[in-house]
């Protein structure tokens, strides 16, 4: 089956799937950076489903170019459809991706895809390969990229106390003073994980730097 004709048949699922009615409601939430069919998550799944009752990729080079292949479609919901692949097929992943995966986090980039890629591929990519990881933490913090430096700053998310805490530190100073919404949340968001695992750690960070508020609100959101 030609990719071609895979993709005609998730288009036709996806809007057979599709509530249009749910459409408006989707593009505003994103900021009107994306078209969307209006397919729910559930819904989705469903599309998937028939999809994969005909066809599943049988190679890593088959997995990634299905995925660039879907990344290209105009639609928000092939770019799910695309992570939720990936998901069910992380295990094929390995170092030599990384480059791919950054593609995928610098090409239609918005925290819904941004943060799975970061916390998930990402994340358990650096976590498998940790003679690399230190090299690739500093490339992705100084990256003119922001949602590639915030992909440095949550990569380590599901690390629990495998959590590189100077790595951690050393992509989330570089941003302390940014205006940028989506670093303030992600400095927050990895603080508030890794104090499930070492709250002193993290409260003696919060009280050493000068945080942002929305920062310093969302690190110590459980603690008090």
């Amino acid at each position: 089956m030609e990719f071609i004709e895979q993709i005609n048949i998730l288009k036709s699922s996806l809007i057979n799937h599709a509530n249009p009615l749910k459409k408006p409601s989707m593009e505003k939430y994103m900021k009107h950076h994306f078209v969307y069919f209006g397919v729910t998550s559930p819904m989705r799944k469903l599309a998937e489903a028939e999809l994969y009752s005909q066809w599943k990729p049988q190679s890593r080079q088959e997995l990634l170019n299905w995925v660039k292949l879907l990344w290209m479609q105009e639609e928000r919901e092939f770019q799910y459809v695309a992570l939720d692949i990936l998901g069910k097929r992380k295990k094929w992943l390995t170092a030599e991706d990384l480059p791919f995966i950054e593609y995928l986090i610098s090409t239609k980039s918005w925290w819904d895809t941004v943060d799975m890629l970061a916390a998930k591929n990402l994340g358990e990519i650096l976590h498998s390969n940790l003679d690399i990881m230190k090299s690739k933490i500093h490339e992705y913090t100084e990256d003119e990229n922001m949602w590639i430096n915030r992909s440095a700053v949550i990569s380590q998310l599901g690390f629990k106390s495998d959590t590189n805490i100077d790595l951690l530190e050393f992509s989330i100073l570089p941003h302390l003073n940014s205006k940028e919404f989506f670093l303030q949340k992600a400095i927050g968001w990895a603080l508030r994980q890794y104090a499930k695992t070492n709250p002193n750690w993290v409260i003696e960070f919060v009280n050493k730097y000068t945080l942002k508020p929305l920062s310093k609100r969302e690190a110590l959101k459980h603690l008090r």
